[in-house]
């Protein structure tokens, strides 16, 4: 005789299973966003153990007020529980491999998406069958409850299988190439971080930008796509390699170290939409900073052509590596007493000398501002104020170095409180008063900076190539262009990857053909096309391609294109 089971347990695996199923998914997530966790049954049970046991119990108590005492309610609920859970591990797995499709490896990438199509079959399967007996009020018999446990375990074999099949690509070295070099425009590269066309189309044909509406007379011009999340390390690494996340390793500003899965494992990318910074990662310890950089930046290539180039404050450059001639990483900005932040080691006390704090900005820039000035607008504009000082001293100093780059970041802190109200003002007519003000500190800002890149412009000896380029833009955040439900928003957002800009101005002999419009250009596409204004030829390994339409036909048939496989394997 079979002996009855007991009422609890019921209970018990009503709460517990599905909780323990998201577990085992949410493990197998954190291997496919991280593939240099090692993927070894040890780390993988650890994993497991952790996540299931953590979703397992958090389960169980979040049921127990509604299944306690009821164990035939619990029997009912169990077969909709894990078809949830199939879901919704199905919903995390597609939605994450295109939230993070620029960051992870194609190979992960694709497996993932597999991974997410056996689920959603799974899930859509057992909806049916629970959706079956519930309608009917059936009892599940055995074969349906036999399926429904070979349904969960069929979904974990389908998620450690798809992840187990990934190889990371060997990396061979790249065999030793040589580009003669000859004679080149000087290049100046300015980052100025979250330049919008939106902007500057406006207040150029309003003449407050004079420069600027000189290089869209005369240069190219377009909106510059970037990819999402936009986060600031890696798109403007991206910029500066021409590679994507996944290619150059740059990810992120921090990673957490995960010990208790693996020695020396990492989680960078984590799952998002589930708060799982809070709750998902125990005994991680300190956060650590992003991981080093796999990819060549332009600023390291054209050294090793020749070319001598130097940087100022872009992000992600830390530490100072040996190419450039000089170099003032953006760490040194926050940390001057860094001293890997700054190469040569004494450039960073003279660099100190140019520092201008915000109480001691000139009326003349306050002026920009209305009359009372925050402090956070004076203090982004201090740091502008000093990186545009260091540059134009160091390229006294320097009349060698050939290619600069440069990045002013404070254009970020005044879209960010302000550019909602420009918008309502230049795109809606808005007449509030606040929203003016705004509007003026968002002109006000643009028109230092045009005057920064017109001395920039005159102080370069001919031919001379210049790039402004922001890594993404900024948009109004919503309600700020209608007020019908309250105050207007003034600010501005940048968590939609709103486009960014570049503006290509060149001398005679260039090639820039005036008025160019660039469209469907990307992130990536910066690199390959300077190297095509330079001169050089373009490697094939970069992700984007030359914006051709920024040349004029004389020159692109005087200067056709040229390829290599990489330029990695250039000699220092």
């Amino acid at each position: 005789m079979r002996l009855p089971r007991p009422g609890w347990l019921d209970v018990v695996w009503g709460g517990l299973l599905p909780g323990a199923l998201a577990g085992v998914h949410l493990a197998g997530l954190i291997f496919f966003l991280n593939p240099r966790i090692p993927f070894t049954p040890g780390p993988v049970a650890r994993g497991i153990l952790f996540y299931s046991g953590l979703l397992g119990a958090a389960s169980l108590l979040l049921h127990l007020p509604f299944l306690w005492g009821r164990p035939r309610r619990a029997r009912r609920w169990l077969p909709w529980g894990l078809t949830l859970v199939l879901g919704g591990a199905a919903a995390l797995d597609w939605t994450h491999a295109s939230h993070y499709a620029y960051y992870l490896p194609a190979g992960i990438n694709d497996r993932l998406l597999k991974t997410a199509l056996w689920l959603t079959l799974g899930a859509l399967i057992a909806f049916y069958t629970a959706l079956l007996h519930s309608l009917h009020r059936r009892r599940y018999g055995w074969r349906s409850r036999y399926g429904f446990a070979l349904m969960a375990l069929l979904s974990v074999y389908a998620t450690v299988e798809r992840r187990e099949a990934f190889r990371p690509q060997p990396v061979e070295p790249p065999p030793p190439i040589a580009v003669e070099a000859g004679q080149r425009p000087r290049l100046w590269v300015v980052g100025l971080e979250t330049a919008t066309l939106d902007a500057i189309l406006p207040l150029a044909g309003q003449g407050r930008l004079p420069f600027l509406a000189g290089v869209l007379e005369q240069g190219a011009y377009g909106r510059l796509e970037t990819f999402s999340p936009s986060w600031r390390e890696a798109v403007w690494t991206t910029l500066a390699t021409g590679k994507y996340p996944h290619k150059h390793g740059v990810k992120g500003s921090r990673s957490y170290p995960a010990s208790w899965i693996a020695p020396g494992a990492e989680i960078i990318l984590v799952p998002v939409g589930i708060s799982f910074r809070r709750w998902g990662m125990p005994w991680t310890g300190p956060e650590r900073g992003g991981h080093p950089r796999r990819a060549l930046a332009l600023w390291e290539i054209l050294p090793r052509l020749e070319i001598p180039a130097a940087t100022l404050a872009w992000p992600a450059s830390a530490p100072a590596g040996p190419g450039p001639v000089y170099s003032l990483t953006d760490r040194f900005f926050s940390d001057p007493r860094d001293r890997a932040a700054a190469k040569p080691q004494d450039l960073a006390a003279r660099a100190l000398l140019f520092r201008v704090p915000p109480d001691e900005i000139g009326p003349s820039e306050r002026a920009r501002f209305g009359p009372d000035p925050r402090r956070s607008l004076l203090e982004a504009l201090a740091g502008d104020l000093w990186r545009e000082s260091i540059s134009f001293f160091l390229l006294e100093q320097h009349p060698e170095v050939e290619a600069t780059f440069v990045t002013l970041p404070g254009l970020r802190e005044v879209s960010r409180r302000d550019f909602g109200g420009f918008a309502a003002v230049q795109f809606e007519g808005a007449q509030e008063e606040e929203a003016r003000q705004a509007a003026e500190r968002v002109a006000g800002y643009y028109a230092e900076l045009d005057e920064y890149l017109a001395e920039v412009w005159s102080r370069l000896p001919e031919p001379k190539v210049l790039a402004v380029v922001s890594a993404h833009g900024v948009e109004p955040r919503p309600g700020a262009l209608a007020d019908a439900f309250g105050p207007r928003d003034l600010g501005g957002d940048f968590n939609d990857a709103p486009d960014g800009v570049l503006l290509l101005h060149g001398s005679a002999g260039t090639g820039i053909r005036p008025r160019a419009l660039l469209t469907g250009a990307r992130a990536v596409d910066l690199v390959p096309t300077l190297m095509y204004a330079l001169g050089f030829p373009v490697a094939r390994d970069l992700d984007g391609q030359v914006l051709t339409a920024a040349f004029d036909e004389r020159y692109l048939a005087r200067h056709p294109l040229t390829f290599l496989p990489t330029y990695e394997g250039l000699q220092e």
